[in-house]
């Protein structure tokens, strides 16, 4: 079966638990919104395919629990993504402030990421 894209980007959305990555990845991937908050157990993902300027480009969106107990499990996709989505919850000073300990991580694996901070409102 041949590739139906030309370039692929594994992406990766970090932060703390209910800051809304999951409810962006399906808006994202789905354009659906997901007003109730289910936690990811581990690392779950998502796909989606544009085309920008005639280039086929395939966007994988890994989905991280941002719970302390899932952190071993989700460290091992550090190596894997070009790209690092930081998601905080702008109704939340701790999820924040806990970005600080999310880019430690991310510096320890001392690879070349694009990084870029993104904030969520959660509506209820």
């Amino acid at each position: 079966m041949a590739k139906q894209y030309d370039v692929l980007f594994r992406l990766l959305l970090l932060g703390d638990s209910g800051v809304g990555k999951t409810c962006l990845l399906c808006r994202f991937t789905d354009n659906e919104f997901l007003p109730q908050h289910v936690s990811t157990i581990g690392v779950d993902f998502k796909m989606k395919t544009l085309e920008v300027d005639g280039v086929k480009v395939r966007i994988q969106i890994w989905d991280t629990a941002g719970q302390e107990r899932y952190q071993t499990i989700t460290k091992q996709y550090y190596r894997r993504a070009q790209g690092i989505f930081l998601v905080y919850d702008i109704t939340s000073a701790s999820s924040f402030q806990h970005i600080v300990k999310w880019v430690s991580d991310v510096d320890e694996r001392s690879f070349s990421f694009l990084v870029i901070w993104l904030f969520s409102e959660i509506n209820s």
